[in-house]
């Protein structure tokens, strides 16, 4: 593009032009203006996304997620069990460990479940009441499913609204029974008391349950999940899914100093049960792996363009002072101060800074739909992400610009004259 604007020039305009002496052809500068703005603009479109993923990040991180992640150790562990004989005997294995665990030193509570929150396996579909509310044929009730112990909920934390846990005498034998969430509760019973009411699913069996509690809700994918009707059974009475589970322990410790003992204690009941181990906390901050790496990719693009765009301001603001050093030295020599000129080169900064956060505010609006999907508790065009963007850029203009404007405020006014 230079070289074609020099094959361009006019030998009259270009006799005329003296830039030694500060005179240059009309809009000689423009095109590096408007470079520099762009760098601006497309700067402040990324870091506007990178700001808006960094508060997703943030809004994620500070989610109630329902239940309780300090303080607990999670062990993935997986029985062998291939029948309905063999899953009972796992079941009653893991009621033993459950007891087991209690009791070590360092663990406060412990029980299992399947289908843990932000866990690799779980259950889902549909479901159907007796005396709730009337169904719809095209849109069916629908909730996540989890097998758990007694005492699941007191080690989660998650709270027991009303009616009761699950007990030692729900066992395969007796009624078959279950515990909702509220979101359940709502969905599916509306403002009627759902304790007593019949619920089943297609899990395992075409029983009907009887409904004997209601949870608080959980968010059971991720953070970036609303809470959303869960309906929990008792290990006992679904041992086909009791099997493959994750035990929890609350502990009073930092959790992976007891994974020794734990592993201990779990090899002395069964050696053959696979297991592996994490922690409560590990496994909700993996949930959210995809959206930190969002914003960690995003704000990489950022910098680099906060970068370029610093050395466009710098590279721009020192050829206009080089051009100018004739035009100020002339000025100092006639009285103007220094501060004056200094004001004079990051004003010019400023004003090419301003054009491109207008040009890039604008496109950043036109574009937000495509990030909207990634947000969670944060508008794309949340006006905290957008003050903080323009703050930053016009710092970063300012700082660029302050090296040149200082070098314009040391020309010396005889120096300059002298070239004449």
């Amino acid at each position: 593009l230079p070289a074609m604007r020099a094959a361009k020039v006019d030998p009259a305009e270009a006799l005329k032009s003296d830039p030694s002496r500060g005179i240059t052809p009309h809009g000689a500068g423009l095109l590096r203006d408007g470079l520099v703005a762009a760098e601006v603009a497309a700067t402040f479109v990324l870091a506007a996304g990178a700001c808006l993923l960094l508060r997703t990040i943030m809004t994620l991180q500070a989610t109630d997620m329902g239940y309780e992640t300090r303080q607990m150790l999670v062990v993935d562990a997986d029985a062998p069990a291939t029948k309905e004989l063999t899953s009972l005997r796992a079941v009653g294995m893991f009621n033993q460990l459950f007891a087991d665990l209690g009791q070590l030193p360092g663990v406060e509570r412990a029980a299992g479940v399947m289908g843990l929150p932000t866990g690799n396996y779980g259950s889902n579909g549909y479901y159907e009441t007796r005396g709730g509310l009337p169904l719809d044929a095209d849109h069916p009730a629908w909730s996540h499913f989890s097998v758990a112990s007694p005492g699941y909920f007191k080690t989660m934390g998650i709270p027991l609204k009303r009616g009761r846990d699950f007990r030692s005498e729900d066992t395969h034998e007796s009624g078959m029974v279950a515990v909702i969430s509220e979101s359940l509760a709502r969905q599916s019973f509306g403002n009627a008391d759902p304790l007593g009411k019949q619920i089943r699913c297609g899990l395992d069996s075409d029983k009907w349950m009887t409904v004997v509690g209601v949870v608080g809700d959980v968010r059971q994918e991720s953070p970036a999940e609303r809470p959303g009707a869960t309906l929990y059974m008792p290990m006992t009475q679904h041992p086909f899914y009791a099997n493959q589970i994750h035990l929890v322990l609350r502990t009073a410790v930092k959790p992976l100093v007891l994974i020794n003992a734990v592993d201990e204690r779990i090899a002395r009941v069964d050696p053959l049960i696979a297991r592996r181990y994490t922690t409560m906390d590990a496994m909700v901050d993996k949930s959210v792996a995809t959206e930190r790496f969002r914003a960690a990719l995003i704000s990489s693009f950022a910098g680099m363009g906060l970068l370029l765009a610093m050395l466009g301001v710098y590279g721009t603001m020192a050829y206009s002072v080089a051009q100018r050093r004739f035009e100020f030295g002339v000025r100092m020599a006639f009285g103007a101060e220094r501060g004056t000129i200094l004001r004079s080169v990051l004003g010019h900064a400023l004003k090419v800074a301003c054009v491109g956060i207008v040009f890039g505010a604008a496109l950043g609006v036109v574009l937000a739909h495509l990030v909207q999907s990634m947000l969670v508790g944060v508008r794309p065009t949340d006006p905290v992400s957008l003050v903080l963007v323009s703050a930053l850029l016009l710092m970063t203009a300012l700082g660029a610009a302050l090296g040149p404007g200082r070098s314009a405020t040391r020309v010396s006014p005889m120096a300059a004259l002298r070239t004449e």
